[in-house]
């Protein structure tokens, strides 16, 4: 007789392991994804240290430490960022930009970099989006300490200091008035002028940023601020940061604006320093500029108080700078200041001036560079 076996515990252990298994593997499935979130975010986080190694390293010099820019462009930008894929960026790292400085940086095109360490500084790059500033609207709203400083040398005669009127034109620092037109309008009219009333057309001779820096300088005045002109050392600190990049022609430019307000042993180590840099010896130069930040304040004049810096006579500025533009063959830059002085100008020197207009005209350029140097040469 065949005895009746009984599979109940067997089946029993069986569902028993089965449901395990499910447990466990449904377990594991609500586990993956932070796993797997956990295991990106270890390796994003060693990718942007070893971006930021090799940024700083290789890139830093002409993008800035920070990515703000320097001899090349910013690339910590909110709009370059926001606009930019992680590919197009690899591939301009890669490949480089023809007809600019930026080499290609690919091993496959010659560099030093192999796609890992590229897509490292790619997310070294990336981890700033979040927080980039928006550094082409803050470029395009202008900069009122460089407005201060263009309006010093140009629209002061006419407009008076800090903008209060003079016999010559009316006061523009007035909040009431200033907050009737827009910025679109002061860019206009400053680039046009209104010859009618006498305002020269600032367009031929500032470029479209300058003009952009004194509608800024508008504003913080229609906001009551008060903008002063930056102090020696911010020139001398920007031409030492030029020769650091080999930007002579910044760095002169920077030494010359410091030279305007500076005086006594001060102002002799900045010609030195001037000197030096014209001369090629880029090390003497940047000793000058080393002293001179080293000297004390107290020699230290405003532009407005250093007399020897002032145009005596209206126009004199702008006649001297077209004189140089002629001396040098730029004939259509020479015009432009020649109009812009003759509006300015009174008595003989605005005589010379037109005299040399129509000298200039008239293709005898040479002439006109006599007259100029002649009334130059006599005024007080």
């Amino acid at each position: 007789m065949r005895r009746n076996e009984n599979y109940t515990p067997h089946i029993t252990v069986a569902f028993g392991l089965t449901l395990a298994i499910l447990v466990s593997f449904q377990i594991y499935i609500w586990q993956e994804p932070s796993r797997i979130t956990e295991d990106l975010e270890r390796d994003q986080l060693l990718a942007v240290t070893a971006g930021r190694s090799l940024y700083a390293e290789n890139c830093s010099l002409c993008h800035g430490e920070d990515g703000e820019g320097a001899d090349g462009p910013a690339l910590n930008d909110k709009s370059f960022l926001v606009n930019t894929s992680d590919e197009t960026i690899f591939s301009l790292i890669g490949s480089g930009v023809p007809s600019s400085e930026m080499p290609a940086w690919n091993q496959a095109f010659g560099g030093p970099f192999t796609d890992q360490q590229i897509q490292q500084i790619v997310a070294f790059m990336r981890n700033w989006e979040g927080e980039a500033p928006d550094r082409r609207s803050i470029a395009m709203q202008g900069d009122p300490v460089n407005g201060l400083t263009i309006f010093s040398s140009t629209c002061v005669i006419c407009h008076g200091e800090d903008g209060l009127g003079s016999e010559r034109a009316p006061a523009i620092n007035d909040p009431a008035k200033l907050e009737q037109f827009d910025d679109d309008w002061y860019e206009q009219t400053i680039a046009e002028g209104r010859p009618a009333q006498g305002m020269p057309t600032w367009g031929t001779v500032l470029s479209p940023e300058q003009i952009r820096d004194l509608v800024a300088l508008l504003r913080a005045w229609e906001r009551g601020e008060t903008v002063d002109l930056p102090g020696i050392e911010v020139y001398l600190h920007e031409a030492s940061h030029a020769i650091g990049h080999n930007d002579l022609e910044e760095a002169e430019h920077q030494l010359e604006e410091a030279t305007k307000i500076a005086s006594g042993d001060q102002l002799q180590a900045l010609e030195e320093a001037l000197n030096a840099l014209r001369s090629g010896d880029i090390s003497a130069a940047q000793e000058a500029i080393e002293r001179a930040e080293t000297m004390s304040g107290s020699g230290m004049m405003m532009p407005e108080m250093d007399m020897g810096k002032i145009p005596v006579q209206p126009g004199e500025k702008e006649a001297r700078a077209a004189l140089e533009d002629l001396e040098s063959g730029n004939l259509e830059s020479a015009t432009a200041r020649l109009r812009v002085a003759q509006v300015l100008a009174q008595g003989d020197l605005k005589e010379a001036i037109e005299h040399s207009l129509e000298d200039v005209n008239a293709g005898r350029v040479q002439e006109a560079i006599e007259v100029l140097r002649e009334v130059l040469g006599n005024v007080p």
